[in-house]
């Protein structure tokens, strides 16, 4: 057991960058900073998660979903973090699928997708809008990036407000859904599914 949650700590330290506060620098041969991915499924054009019951390491709740993991400020209030999106992944990537999970009536949850920069209502006056997406996140002291165009640590960055005020304002990781999670009493967002622009 200890060595699971030894070996789930480091790995998730390398996805993201150590505990320590010290920025993430992509390895000097250019190659993708490793990490454990979850099982990929195939759907139309898209690549998406699996479902979580198939991807008993990344359960909710779990010590890889959680552990060595870097601290974000999802507030907004200290973060002067800028995102950007490197010339390998701009405009490679059209839309996300969010799981819509309504926590009260599991009839009136459902699958949106929404193609980046766009935004859709949720019953109840709440508005998501959507990107841009990251297929490897990664963070540095200066800026949220991806490191590559593969499907290491997808998240897409999520605003949501009602009326004139935002509710939540940072990333969905689809291989940490409950970490930095939104936090509703009726509403839970979830990153499911990555469509890339159709290159025909």
């Amino acid at each position: 057991m200890t060595w699971a949650i030894v070996l789930g700590m480091a790995l998730g330290l390398t996805a993201c960058g150590g505990s320590d506060g010290e920025p993430i620098k992509p390895p000097a041969d250019g190659a993708n900073i490793e990490s454990p991915k979850p099982e990929l499924i195939s759907e139309g054009s898209g690549t998406r998660i699996a479902p979580q019951s198939q991807q008993a390491e990344y359960a909710e709740g779990s010590t890889s979903d959680n552990e060595g993991h870097p601290v974000i400020d999802q507030s907004g209030e200290h973060s002067t973090r800028e995102v950007m999106v490197p010339p390998d992944v701009d405009g490679k990537w059209k839309a996300v699928k969010i799981m819509v999970r309504n926590k009260k009536d599991e009839e009136k949850s459902k699958m949106r997708m929404v193609n980046l920069g766009e935004s859709f209502d949720i019953d109840g006056g709440l508005k998501v809008t959507v990107g841009p997406f990251l297929p490897n996140f990664v963070m540095s002291q200066a800026a949220f990036t991806s490191n590559g165009n593969e499907l290491v640590n997808p998240a897409v960055r999520l605003v949501v407000t009602e009326g004139d005020k935002t509710l939540f304002e940072g990333w969905a990781f689809a291989k940490y859904p409950s970490m930095y999670a939104f936090e509703h009493e009726t509403w839970s967002l979830q990153l499911m599914d990555f469509i890339p622009v159709s290159t025909s």
